[in-house]
């Protein structure tokens, strides 16, 4: 099993010592989507069965801290790169068009293609101030995937934390107040003794839209990227 990235425990250091969440409406509404709600994202599904039992134990004891909302099991995925908001007329670098998508999506085909499936595990349950999250142990493919798509892409739009700083992570749950935030410093502690979780194979990569929302957003699946040896 790889050891869990030095990263994971200042993204812990940060969680405990911050006082403020950022709620849902607040992303939502922010900046960063400005009213656009179809979000592209190239990403890795996680619907393994020991995963998505293993994380179940842990959004039961979260449920019941106030504010705390957990995101439904579909919604599980490891983020390999944000490619931006799908709208039909781009005016921003974070915009692309139904026709620079397609083309996008044709050239990450020669890039994912060459990649071979990786094991990922899943380590402690940590926090950002929007998410829980469980940490993804992966040995560096994760982070390679995104520069690769960076690199391949030249037009792909970049994010300040892609490439050396990107931080692999299954988001859980998100905020809807600052309620419990004491008792959430409590109970994941607690829950980080439990240990890491199980490990699972990724054999391919999705290029999605999220449907964002008030409730947890959905994705529509646009293209699969099968990876061979």
């Amino acid at each position: 099993m790889p050891e869990a990235p030095s990263e994971f425990q200042a993204a812990w250091a940060r969680f405990r010592a911050t006082s403020d969440l950022v709620l849902v409406p607040e992303t939502l509404e922010s900046a960063w989507a400005q009213g656009r709600d179809r979000f592209l994202a190239f990403l890795v599904p996680v619907d393994d069965p020991a995963v998505l039992s293993h994380i179940r134990a842990i959004t039961d004891r979260l449920r019941s801290i106030p504010g705390v909302e957990p995101y439904p099991e579909e919604y599980y995925h490891i983020t390999i790169k944000g490619a931006g908001f799908l709208v039909a007329e781009p005016s921003n670098s974070d915009e692309c068009s139904q026709s620079g998508m397609e083309a996008a999506a044709e050239q990450a085909a020669h890039i994912l293609a060459g990649h071979p499936p990786f094991r990922v595990d899943i380590g402690l349950p940590n926090g950002f101030p929007e998410v829980v999250f469980m940490e993804v142990w992966d040995s560096g493919d994760v982070r390679r995937l995104n520069t690769a798509l960076i690199e391949g892409l030249p037009n792909l739009v970049r994010y300040p934390f892609d490439g050396p700083r990107f931080l692999p992570h299954i988001s859980i749950a998100r905020f809807t107040s600052d309620d419990g935030l004491d008792e959430l410093k409590t109970v994941l502690p607690d829950l980080r003794h439990g240990g890491p979780g199980p490990s699972f194979t990724v054999t391919h990569i999705d290029l999605i839209c999220a449907h964002l929302s008030a409730a947890a957003p959905t994705f529509e699946l646009l293209r699969r990227y099968q990876l061979s040896a």
